[in-house]
């Protein structure tokens, strides 16, 4: 018999094959210092449920990705290329969405409700990490809208913006050394979060 807990398993079972970040006591991901520490550390923390729609959602996300990927290395773009940065206590780990090598370009892709009237900065962060890990000379921040919306930004390379991402590399890595939650990071994304009753009932 097949009903909605199979096909929940299956999407279950297909973000486990297609996931990228393969978590390590040793490396860090761009992808978790970028938005809410305190969100990736519970990411680490908590073993899934088989009846959960974020895997749904992730694997849609994740089909558009790999769809546009498969379409543009005929135009000589490289996907899912991983880049890493050694900080000597643990490696920050990344895997850039699309690279062209000839022009030295970074392009990001995020699929989204509603396509934002500027980049969000966890997406800036990502990027931002990706342009010094692999030294390309600017990047591209995609959003592509479920509503058939896209909107690109260009990025250039912020040290500012860099500093602050390994000094967040740094502290979810001691959180995580110390078994310790780090502090909740506020925004308008909290009530998007699968954790934040965790957040609002302390």
């Amino acid at each position: 018999m097949i009903d909605a807990r199979t096909v929940y398993g299956w999407f279950k079972k297909l973000i486990e094959r297609t996931n990228r970040v393969v978590y390590d006591s040793n490396a860090i991901h761009v992808s978790e210092v970028s938005g809410c520490l305190r969100k990736a550390f519970y990411e680490r923390k908590t073993v899934r449920p088989t009846l959960d729609v974020r895997n749904v959602i992730m694997a849609i996300g994740n089909g558009v990705h790999w769809q546009l990927q498969e379409l543009l290395k005929e135009e000589g773009w490289k996907s899912e290329v991983k880049a890493e940065w050694d900080l000597k206590k643990f490696k920050l780990i990344g895997h850039i969405d699309l690279f062209k090598p000839e022009e030295n370009v970074v392009l990001e892709l995020k699929t989204i409700g509603r396509v934002p009237e500027r980049p969000y900065l966890p997406h800036l962060r990502q990027i931002n990490a990706y342009l010094i890990m692999i030294k390309a000379r600017k990047g591209y921040l995609v959003y592509i809208g479920k509503n058939g919306a896209i909107r690109v930004f260009d990025v250039k390379f912020d040290k500012k913006l860099w500093r602050e991402t390994i000094k967040r590399a740094f502290h979810l890595w001691y959180c995580l050394q110390e078994n310790r939650p780090p502090k909740p990071e506020f925004s308008g994304l909290c009530s998007f979060c699968e954790f934040k009753w965790r957040c609002y009932n302390q």
